[in-house]
């Protein structure tokens, strides 16, 4: 238990950055992303998500943050945050004490985000409403809204990193963590945590802490969706870009897959996705951009127009360290 609490407040500092506004102006939520990446827009439901709100007035500054014995509440600091009618748990309010920054709020999407607002993926007149709606207010607040139609979903999930892009992950033969003096392993496996990149089977607990059984495992539809796991060199952006909507990413070299073992929601956390996979016996020492990366051609060079095939859409990367 002492080691869930210690995960959960581990996961809570890494979103405590705090985005400065320049000039006093009327309250308005200046945007909504995803907690890991700082990727523009809402997370999927049971992710993690991050709004920063300017203009507040009244609130005393300091870091609210829910207390690990409880269940996420749905009020914190006087602040609270509406998705379609249905009040969002809050993990941590963050109240500036110079009052022309952003306050920051972190929530876990509710599961009502699954039938109201329209993924990226979505494009089909009627299978969702495209007209959700998410609502920031409190004691002495008006309610501020906040809607993107059609583009409510940001388009991929994310890695947690630690300081200088890091990732927040462990060795899976003892859980310590991975870090500059204690790297990876070549032939050894690593558990790596994340944000809302699939959704799982049964469906996430919302406000309240993964159980160790059952096993939130992936729901197996996303896999696909996903790509592959590399472990390498980041990608370079291929231009020109035949996607609009999300960057095409080239130069997926040659460097096979990562063997995943395992993708589940991460027991003792709220809202945070484990991912268990293999570093290859022969990887190199250095540290390596971890992600995904989907849509590339069969040789890897994931160029547009070639092989028939989309150029590839990468996640955002972050480093593994491997002696």
């Amino acid at each position: 238990m002492t080691r869930m609490v210690a995960f959960r407040r581990a996961i809570l500092l890494t979103l405590e950055v705090v985005f400065s506004g320049v000039l006093l102006a009327q309250p308005k939520i200046v945007a909504v992303v995803n907690s890991a990446s700082w990727q523009s827009g809402l997370p999927g439901p049971g992710a993690l998500a991050t709004a920063f709100v300017s203009g507040l007035t009244g609130l005393t500054p300091g870091t609210y943050a829910a207390p690990s014995s409880h269940a996420l509440p749905h009020s914190l600091a006087g602040l609270y945050v509406e998705l379609n009618g249905d009040y969002a748990p809050l993990l941590a309010v963050i109240v500036p004490t110079d009052p022309a920054d952003n306050v920051q709020i972190n929530f876990q999407v509710p599961l009502s985000a699954m039938t109201s607002l329209c993924p990226f993926s979505n494009s089909v007149p009627g299978a969702c409403d495209p007209n959700g709606y998410l609502v920031i207010g409190g004691a002495g607040q008006n309610p501020l809204a906040w809607q993107s139609p059609l583009e409510a979903f940001e388009p991929f999930g994310a890695f947690f990193a630690q300081a200088k892009r890091i990732a927040v992950a462990v060795h899976a033969s003892d859980f310590s963590p991975v870090t500059l003096q204690n790297p990876a392993h070549p032939g050894e496996a690593i558990v790596a945590y994340a944000d809302d990149f699939f959704m799982t089977w049964p469906p996430p607990p919302i406000a309240t802490p993964v159980p160790p059984q059952p096993v939130f495992q992936v729901n197996y539809q996303w896999v696909r969706q996903l790509g592959n796991l590399f472990l390498q060199t980041y990608p370079t952006p291929v231009i020109p870009c035949i996607s609009a909507r999300t960057p095409c990413i080239g130069s997926i070299t040659n460097t096979p897959a990562l063997k995943i073992d395992s993708m589940s929601l991460a027991p003792g956390s709220v809202g945070v996705e484990q991912i268990k996979f293999e570093v290859p016996s022969n990887q190199k020492p250095g540290a390596w951009a971890l992600f995904f990366n989907v849509g590339s051609c069969p040789d890897g060079s994931g160029i547009p127009g070639t092989c028939g095939g989309q150029g590839g859409v990468s996640s955002p990367y972050v480093l593994l360290p491997v002696d």
